[in-house]
């Protein structure tokens, strides 16, 4: 017959054994699941870019932030935008280059962009928002902006879009500071920026992009550079 001795130390290894394959089996569980998370990282990590698509980049009249020209101009225009909006490109593209050549570098027009930023995509439109906004600290929020639009399409091209990997390139090709851009974007720090720009569209009335308000004027649509040419001058002549 066994000493109760011999049974007692039977009894606490066979606890020991099963210690160790509780702690086994978790273990692997964590792996496994370490591993589903972040093999798709890497996996996107990993993944070409293609080329990026760099326009003609030129600084606007005065800038200053997601703004430009004298913020004394006798009219004022406000546009309203998302970066995943077609007209939207069409008008940063044309007509907006137009505005800043005739009447923002004279000073008769004081012109200041805001993102509408999840009215088309609530989670990549945000994100370039804010990004734009931290390249406005280095004072390069238009040619960030112009970039942006360029590559449109590879951006919104699918849910899956490398997006903050395009932020990283666009912001590369600009010489940014890329630590302070970084540290713009982990903070942050335009997060509210953009909510407010979101707010203060509903407030206007606005729910579509392009919108401009132009001296207070609702002006809906990326209409022809003519329309906006005779709404400035009718501002102008007030």
């Amino acid at each position: 017959m066994q000493s109760r001795q011999a049974i007692q130390e039977r009894r606490r290894k066979r606890k020991q054994q099963q210690r160790v394959t509780v702690i086994l089996v978790v273990s692997g569980f964590a792996l496994i699941l370490a591993a589903i998370l972040v093999i798709p990282t890497v996996q996107r990590s990993l993944t070409p870019l293609g080329e990026i698509i760099v326009p003609d980049l030129s600084s606007r009249p005065n800038a200053s932030g997601n703004a430009m020209g004298d913020p004394d101009a006798p009219v004022v225009i406000e546009e309203f935008s998302d970066y995943g909006c077609g007209h939207c490109a069409d008008f940063a593209q044309s007509t907006g280059e137009l505005i800043a050549e005739t009447y923002v570098a004279d000073g008769q027009v004081y012109f200041i962009s805001r993102s509408v930023g999840s009215m088309l995509s609530p989670t990549t439109s945000p994100q370039l928002a804010e990004a734009a906004y931290c390249a406005g600290d280095q004072n390069k929020y238009w040619e960030y902006h112009d970039l942006i639009y360029a590559n449109q399409i590879a951006l919104y091209s699918s849910q899956n879009a490398l997006v903050d990997r395009y932020m990283q390139s666009f912001a590369e090709e600009l010489s940014l500071d890329m630590d302070a851009f970084n540290t713009c974007l982990d903070d942050n720090k335009f997060q509210d920026q953009v909510q407010q720009d979101q707010l203060d569209a509903a407030q206007a009335g606005i729910n579509s992009t392009p919108s401009f308000l132009i001296n207070g004027q609702l002006v809906i649509g990326n209409r022809p550079a003519e329309e906006f040419q005779a709404i400035i001058d009718a501002a102008l002549s007030q």
